[in-house]
């Protein structure tokens, strides 16, 4: 594996071939795999970006040492940069990329215009080619339903085109009042059409366009005495009436909606779709993204519209609960898919809001029901790894201090298929406890206070530990004088000598070390677990470290309260160097008068001088 000073070079030197062109880029590892693709408009830039690591991301950072190689493709528009990244992407479906898992297709209702006597049918595809097609529908029920009721209210064939050309005489469903036999000439080339143009009109919403049409002709058909027809007639309006009672609630001003929330847990988020056409909600979906971690929703957002319009017809209208800050690319994007403009909204109105809501409920729904199965495969594997049947609950520990310092200890819990964070625990260590920063030591104090404690009743099958065969020797030292040997295992992840992330070693309780390799699923499951405990107590540490800050001797000076004890803090740093302050440094400080500074290095020095 190349070393960081080389992986560096080798970004550099390609991002200044590539110079500031918009294009795509690929990463490959050693196995001359691709493990990223990535867009940009200027390639120089966002390459370069990647060789500061110290500003980015953990996930980014393992990416980043698994590079071996990288390729660019230049493009003449930001568009076309993300036509082709999306494309490849669903292609190579990269490990670092998010990913849209769940690869759907979607039934429409198509009427095919290629014929003199157009077909009503419907169809699953990525995308409808016929010119009048409408969708689509996530719920196949609501699909038969509206052509059943088409069938009955304006009597279209569904027969194949050789069905139609073979027939002598009416099928079943001419009989049976859902066809009006143009096979056999029982009704008029320009009829039918009429018949067609209603259905469509019933399809895009202009229920009313149909529904005046068809009372003219019931009038008309009772005022030349055809009552047979007039009440045929008036069982179509009525069908029509019945199909709009469905609708739990209408969309007047829009014809084509969709609308999209995100919900997120842990290092999983799923979306959700409710799809409104022609006014009228025709269903809600469900999806997943993968490799989700640390990116924004607004990444997320954006990955997921440009493959999920890529199978399926998008709508005139988006409407989401997450902002998208490339939104004027991705709707041009989506523009050139759909051949019309499409609208991306943040949900704003009320009904929108009222939707929304509905629709995130789902996508919670979702991951909630994901988030039991999504590492099922990693927690198989850890299973074997560690030699028992089954995880029902993993427990990760780790400390955070500055030179022994407001030292605490955390526990985080991943149970149910999820790190519960309402399940974590802190501990808090005392600088004496601390000595100096002994992270064995406050390790040790952090696993005795948990498993001393009656108020965590459940015992773990695993308890993971960030260190080496040293730390878990001494955890399971701890273990057995608590009468726990045998019931909880115990691993440690350590980093090798190079320390990079993602090259990590897991130290068994045996003392035996695996090396799972860097694309390792179970190695990325188990740095989740570790990073989120790890950013659980720098959270924690930095909150204590506050607290204590505010805690000092400027709390015995007259004048000063805690709005002055912070800007003075704020200024000098420490009390200490408050303490070498002149008055004429202290009325530097912004909100600190003649009358508090005096105050202050009187205090100072009297204390000095007793």
């Amino acid at each position: 594996m190349k070393k960081p000073e080389a992986i560096a070079e080798l970004i550099k030197s390609v991002a200044n071939e590539a110079g500031m062109a918009p294009g795509v880029y690929k990463m490959f590892n050693e196995a001359g795999k691709i493990i990223y693709i990535g867009k940009a408009k200027h390639l120089k830039n966002r390459l370069n970006s990647y060789a500061r690591f110290g500003q980015l991301s953990n996930r980014t950072k393992m990416m980043v040492s698994n590079i071996n190689s990288i390729e660019y493709i230049l493009v003449n528009s930001d568009i076309e940069a993300l036509l082709l990244e999306n494309n490849l992407i669903k292609k190579f479906k990269p490990f670092y990329n998010v990913l849209l898992k769940d690869d759907k297709t979607f039934p429409y209702i198509v009427i095919d215009d290629k014929h003199e006597f157009p077909r009503i049918f419907k169809y699953r595809t990525l995308q409808p080619k016929e010119k009048f097609f409408f969708g689509p529908y996530p719920a196949i029920s609501a699909l038969n339903e509206t052509i059943k009721v088409i069938q009955k209210t304006f009597l279209l064939r569904s027969c194949t085109d050789t069905f139609f050309s073979n027939r002598e005489r009416p099928c079943l469903q001419y009989f049976i009042k859902r066809c009006s036999a143009p096979c056999v000439q029982k009704i008029s080339k320009e009829q039918y059409a009429e018949n067609v143009q209603f259905a469509k009109d019933l399809l895009n919403g202009k229920d009313e366009v149909a529904r005046k049409n068809l009372i003219n002709q019931m009038n008309k058909a009772a005022k030349e005495m055809n009552f047979e027809l007039a009440a045929v007639i008036r069982d179509r309006i009525k069908a029509i009436t019945e199909i709009q009672s469905r609708q739990y609630i209408q969309i007047d001003n829009l014809s084509s909606i969709d609308f999209i929330a995100i919900a997120t847990q842990g290092d999983c988020s799923s979306f959700a779709v409710t799809f409104f056409r022609a006014g009228k909600n025709v269903g809600t979906e469900t999806f997943i993204m993968e490799h989700t971690i640390e990116a924004s929703p607004s990444e997320m957002g954006e990955n997921f519209i440009t493959q999920f319009y890529k199978t399926v017809a998008p709508p005139s209208n988006i409407v989401t609960n997450f902002e998208l800050t490339n939104i004027s690319d991705i709707k041009e994007y989506i523009n050139l898919i759909a051949s019309h403009n499409v609208n991306i909204i943040v949900g704003q109105n009320s009904i929108y809001k009222k939707i929304l809501s509905a629709t995130e409920t789902n996508a919670k729904m979702r991951l909630k029901k994901e988030h039991f199965n999504q590492y099922e495969p990693q927690l198989e594997g850890l299973s074997k790894l560690i030699g028992i049947e089954k995880i029902n609950r993993i427990e990760t520990y780790d400390n955070s201090h500055i030179h022994g310092t407001n030292a605490c200890g955390v526990m985080v819990v991943f149970e149910n298929g999820a790190i519960q964070k309402n399940k974590s625990r802190k501990f808090n260590i005392d600088d004496t406890t601390a000595h100096g920063g002994d992270d064995i030591q406050m390790m040790q104090f952090s696993l005795e206070k948990r498993f001393k404690s009656k108020k965590i009743p459940e015992i773990p099958e695993l308890i993971i530990i960030d260190g080496g065969k040293t730390q878990v020797h001494i955890a399971q030292n701890v273990l057995a004088d608590l009468g726990l040997s045998g019931r909880v295992k115990i691993i440690g992840i350590a980093k090798q000598n190079d320390r990079k992330i993602g090259d990590e070693k897991i130290v068994l309780g045996n003392g035996d070390e695996i090396i799972l390799g860097h694309d390792n699923e179970l190695l990325s499951f188990l740095i989740t677990l570790r990073n989120e405990a790890h950013r659980t107590a720098i959270t924690f540490h930095r909150k204590k470290r506050s607290q204590n800050m505010t805690k000092s001797i400027l709390d015995q000076i007259d004048f000063v309260g805690s709005a002055r004890k912070k800007l003075l803090l704020e200024h000098f740093g420490s009390a200490e160097l408050i303490k070498k302050a002149s008055i004429e440094d202290l009325k530097m400080v912004k909100g600190i008068d003649s009358k508090t500074a005096t105050s202050v290095f009187e205090f100072f020095n009297r204390v000095t001088n007793e």
